[in-house]
């Protein structure tokens, strides 16, 4: 009875990690939104980048828990292929399930990635652009306020 528990919990663990690859997969389409949205916030990105954080820390610990049972109910499954046949079945199909989600979930990262970088190329023209502006209002302010030369200046009054 205890191996059948085993069993379920793997396949439970499979389930939860499509379940976190898809919320994971959903939250990229929103992060992509916000990046693409010219009046998005920094905090915008933040949020979609810690939502997706905590899901692949939970990725991650299903996995370590995942590897710890199977090395022990690998050789069950083995032994008795067909008493758990049904479950092997529904594992495999979840094992195909999570394979194509982490393709389209690197699919979807590095297009946003893109995105980030083509959105940090137009911030940064825009700080050099302002830069440009605020040095040419400086000198005009300086010329204005009498900074300039007196060689410039007619000394004869």
């Amino acid at each position: 009875m205890e191996d059948e528990a085993y069993v379920r919990v793997l396949r439970e663990s499979l389930e939860k990690k499509v379940e976190l690859l898809q919320l994971i997969s959903q939250e990229n389409e929103v992060q992509a939104k916000v990046l693409k949205d010219p009046m998005s916030t920094p905090d915008e990105l933040q949020t979609t980048m810690d939502h997706k954080d905590g899901w692949v820390e939970q990725i991650s610990t299903l996995d370590d828990g995942f590897s710890v049972i199977f090395d022990k109910v690998k050789p069950l499954l083995a032994d008795q292929k067909d008493k758990y046949r049904d479950d092997i079945s529904a594992m495999k199909d979840l094992v195909r399930q999570i394979t194509d989600l982490t393709t389209l979930v690197r699919k979807q990262e590095q297009e946003n990635y893109r995105l980030v970088e083509q959105k940090f190329a137009g911030i940064k023209k825009q700080v050099k652009k302002i830069r440009k502006s605020q040095s040419a209002v400086s000198n005009y302010y300086k010329t204005m306020n009498g900074g300039y030369d007196s060689q410039f200046l007619d000394k004869s009054k």
